[in-house]
C-alpha cells in the first residue's frame, strides 16, 4: 500500500490530518472508537513514510479527495471545491468566471 492510499483509508475512517510547517498531525473524529488492528498498520505506514505523506497532504482535500487549491488573501490554501463559496467571498471575479463555464 502506498502512504496516500493510507491517508485515505484512515481519512474514510474518520481521522483528519494537519501540516504545519514540516510537522505532521492526525486526529481521530468519527463515531465510535477506531478499530485498532485496522488503524495500528496504516498510522504506521504514515510514520514511516512520513515525507511522502506530508507531499501528498499538500496536494490533496480530505474533505472531498480534490487536488486543486487557492491560496486566500492571508495565505491559506483553500480547496477549489469544498471552499468555493469563501474563495468568491475573497476573489469575486472567480462569481463570473464560474458562471461563464456554466454556459
Amino acid at each position: 500500500m502506498k502512504p496516500g492510499e493510507a491517508v485515505m483509508k484512515l481519512t474514510a475512517l474518520g481521522y483528519r490530518f494537519e501540516v504545519t510547517g514540516e510537522r505532521l498531525h492526525w486526529r481521530f473524529v468519527g463515531q465510535g472508537q477506531p478499530d485498532p488492528g485496522q488503524v495500528r498498520p496504516l498510522l504506521q505506514l504514515v510514520k514511516e513514510c512520513r515525507d511522502e505523506v506530508l507531499f501528498f497532504l499538500r496536494c490533496y482535500c480530505p474533505r472531498c479527495g480534490g487536488i486543486m487549491f487557492i491560496p486566500n488573501p492571508e495565505g491559506k490554501d483553500l480547496c477549489a471545491k469544498c471552499d468555493w463559496q469563501l474563495l468568491v467571498d475573497f476573489f469575486p471575479a472567480l462569481r463570473s468566471a464560474s458562471r461563464a463555464n456554466k454556459q
